[in-house]
């Protein structure tokens, strides 16, 4: 058996949990990561408009590098309710309508043909790469597709629709 075959068998497994909390813990970056502080610097702060990503056990993901140890995204109280609905009707935060992302990526949100999965994905990456749609750094040959959407997108909803799409199983 081809290991394409092999591994296509295998059922996708959610890798990030997403939580709704207006506090987070404080994080120092780390080698492309945020790492929560320890000691006397440990403790809490707003998240404010942001998006934290963090590994759930330090040492199964900095000291053993285990790609599959599992992450924890903290993101804004209400975001995966605001995102689900950007996400499935195409009405952004301020009232404007684009294609909802459901039409092209599917009702689940795991692909349909050749436009891929978006359902489980990092809220970082999501956010990145609608970001990097809007700004015209993206030349991928789907990006055109998105030109209109991502035009009508603040931060705000992208940091939504990014919330409600980790938040799905992959």
């Amino acid at each position: 058996m081809p290991s394409t075959a092999y591994f296509t068998k295998i059922p996708a497994s959610p890798w990030i949990r997403v939580v709704e909390s207006a506090a987070v813990p404080k994080t120092k970056p780390l080698g492309g990561i945020f790492l929560p502080l320890e000691g006397a610097d440990a403790g809490t702060e707003p998240i404010g408009d942001r998006i934290i990503e963090m590994p759930e056990n330090v040492n199964d993901a900095e000291v053993f590098r285990n790609p599959r140890s599992g992450w924890v995204a903290y993101v804004p109280p209400g975001s995966i309710r605001k995102g689900e609905a950007l996400v499935t009707t195409g009405v952004t935060g301020n009232g404007d309508r684009v294609t909802a992302c459901t039409v092209c990526h599917g009702l689940d949100s795991r692909g349909l043909g050749p436009v891929p999965t978006i359902a489980g994905r990092s809220p970082s990456y999501i956010v990145r790469q609608l970001y990097d749609m809007k700004l015209g750094a993206r030349h991928g040959l789907w990006t055109p597709l998105m030109a209109s959407v991502v035009a009508h997108l603040d931060t705000a909803d992208m940091l939504t629709a990014a919330a409600y799409l980790a938040s799905l199983k992959p």
